[in-house]
């Protein structure tokens, strides 16, 4: 019997957790959830509000603060299928979407799950070659071994596993925190220099919110995934309050960090740099700093990684499942199998720095599809009983589509987006609005 061992391999894949095997307490979410956000991703989410899109201090703050709620709240709102169902989260979309029509989403999750880990390698890696002084490779392998080992072993492993790394990663963010405010230019006004300025102080607050709530809303395809082994009977209140709370406060304080360190270290460098070389941006000459830092960094690229390992096998499984050819493996193997995958993404381009880059902007794009699906996912109450579940899908892609024109990215820009650049990037929020409308238009009867 598994129940709240760690030291055991999860042996649970796509079936449902029987009650016998159900523990655990809402509370738990709040650990998990703030160990998993505590990381580098929120830093640098913060650092390009201010560099990249020249908001002011205050105004990155107030858009991060709107999107981080919105965002915190949908992942809250999903969550709560974990206890009630028990099952995997692309398992439960399968509900809506239909066995067939869910190989969709499932395979993007997988991807974006496979992608993610390949990208926080690679920063891992470089964090451990920094603090070790061993090749690139070497550090990889390291990364690779921990990160692997800890998703394997599954559930209740991560669980452990982020909640210790919450305490080591506020102590180290608080060491970065204390540097950053020391030279953090609190007034920091609108930078109309920044290089992607165009928007003005009302574009860059819709920025700050858009880069926010794409970051939160990017877990909701996985949110389920670490609520499951409660007990049925465990309040939907209690579960949606703790995720809620622990992402957001995690997310929020170290987005506002982020910005106030753009503001702390000058120059353009800032902007491309990737969280090893932020940190020594920050810590100069400071050999103690530079070391915490790198720690934090290392910590923080495994707090996200341990979960896209683990939800990533989790949806390739679920897209075999729903497919004419399944794929049969142990949910411990697929995990392995990914891991090894991401390990040899990793390799690909002498230049690392730039292969995360090219990974990032890619991964941007496939995170285009998580808002609507969310909205799906909140917005639907009778499952359906087709293999394509038509309402949920064409209200999918719909709202992709309703998307497209308000984007406002680096590689794209919209036709809505490029004549009010004023408005930002809205193409997050305006696809979750349209595919949760179509939904409850249709009176929840996907």
């Amino acid at each position: 019997m598994y129940g709240a061992n760690v030291a055991v391999v999860e042996p649970h894949g796509l079936d449902a957790i029987d009650e016998g095997e159900r523990h655990g307490s809402p509370r738990d979410l709040f650990g998990l959830w703030f160990g998993a956000n505590a990381e580098t991703a929120n830093f640098a989410v913060g650092i390009l509000a201010v560099a990249l899109y020249g908001t002011s201090l205050a105004g990155a703050a107030a858009g991060l603060l709107f999107g981080s709620v919105l965002g915190y709240i949908a992942i809250s709102l999903v969550s709560v299928a974990g206890p009630r169902f028990g099952l995997p989260q692309m398992m439960i979309s399968r509900r809506w979407f239909g066995r067939a029509g869910n190989v969709y989403p499932a395979f993007l999750a997988f991807l974006a799950g496979v992608g993610w880990f390949s990208v926080d390698c690679i920063f891992g890696a470089q964090a451990v070659g920094a603090l070790l002084h061993v090749p690139y490779l070497v550090a990889l392998a390291l990364t690779l071994v921990a990160s692997i080992v800890i998703a394997v072993y599954g559930y209740n492993m991560i669980h452990v596993f982020e909640r210790f790394s919450a305490v080591a990663m506020l102590l180290g963010f608080s060491t970065i925190a204390v540097v950053v405010l020391a030279h953090a230019n609190l007034g920091a006004p609108f930078d109309a220099h920044a290089p992607f300025a165009a928007g003005g102080e009302i574009g860059g607050i819709a920025f700050s919110a858009a880069l926010a709530f794409a970051y939160s809303i990017g877990w909701a395809p996985c949110a389920a995934d670490y609520a499951r082994y409660l007990p049925a009977s465990t309040s939907s209140r209690a579960v949606g309050w703790w995720a809620f709370a622990g992402g957001f406060t995690a997310s929020l304080s170290l987005e506002i960090l982020g910005a106030a360190a753009a503001t702390a270290v000058r120059g353009p460098s800032i902007v491309s740099a990737t969280p090893a070389e932020t940190v020594g941006l920050l810590a100069g000459t400071n050999g103690w700093l530079a070391i915490a830092g790198l720690l934090t960094v290392l910590i923080g690229t495994m707090n996200g990684n341990v979960m896209n390992l683990y939800s990533g096998a989790l949806s390739l499984l679920v897209t075999f499942d729903s497919s004419r050819f399944p794929l049969r493996l142990a949910r411990w193997q697929a995990a392995l199998a990914i891991g090894l995958a991401g390990g040899v993404l990793a390799l690909v381009g002498a230049d690392a720095d730039a292969t995360a880059r090219v990974y990032g902007n890619f991964l941007g794009l496939l995170s285009m599809w998580a808002a609507p699906w969310a909205a799906i996912m909140i917005a639907s109450g009778k499952p359906t009983t087709e293999r394509f579940g038509r309402l949920a899908l064409i209200a999918w892609l719909v709202g992709i589509a309703a998307g497209v024109p308000f984007w406002q990215q680096t590689w794209f820009v919209g036709p809505i987006a490029a004549a009010h650049p004023q408005f930002g990037d809205l193409s997050y929020f305006v696809s979750f609005a349209v595919a949760y409308a179509i939904v409850a238009w249709r009176g929840k009867d996907g």
